[in-house]
């Protein structure tokens, strides 16, 4: 039994330190805002750069998903703890075909934020608010 002892503590602490490592990863980042973004020539990707306003953590991975003709981003930290930035990224592309009309960021408990919007006269995607210079 003595023997089984100091294997179900490393067990235990690998187990751990990996709920440690994984699960940020898992996490919506709800501080996310636009900076700058480019359009496809043929204009079926939107390229967002993006940043965040938390003093803690970074950007991995975006998960768009179009309702209708409006596309909602919802960003996820990055795995490997708090502050690392373990595959983090600033730069996402959005496919958005010729119904998409607008571009939202997940806000968490409010409304999304509206990012982007196609401009109804001319096509072009323009922001609706300035963006950081």
């Amino acid at each position: 039994m003595k023997k089984f002892i100091p294997l179900l503590l490393a067990f235990l602490i690998g187990a751990a330190l990996g709920a440690l490592f994984v699960t940020p990863g898992f996490q919506k980042r709800t501080d996310v805002y636009l900076q700058k973004f480019s359009v496809s020539e043929d204009g079926s990707a939107v390229t967002v750069q993006t940043f965040t306003t938390g003093s803690m953590g970074y950007i991995r991975a975006v998960e768009p998903k179009q309702i209708g003709n409006e596309i909602h981003c919802s960003f996820y930290s990055c795995f490997g703890g708090l502050n690392s930035s373990f595959g983090a990224k600033s730069r996402f592309e959005i496919q958005a075909d010729d119904s998409a009309e607008k571009i939202y960021f997940d806000r968490g408990m409010s409304f999304d934020q509206l990012i982007l919007e196609r401009d109804a006269g001319t096509g072009v995607w323009v922001s609706p608010s300035p963006l950081p210079q």
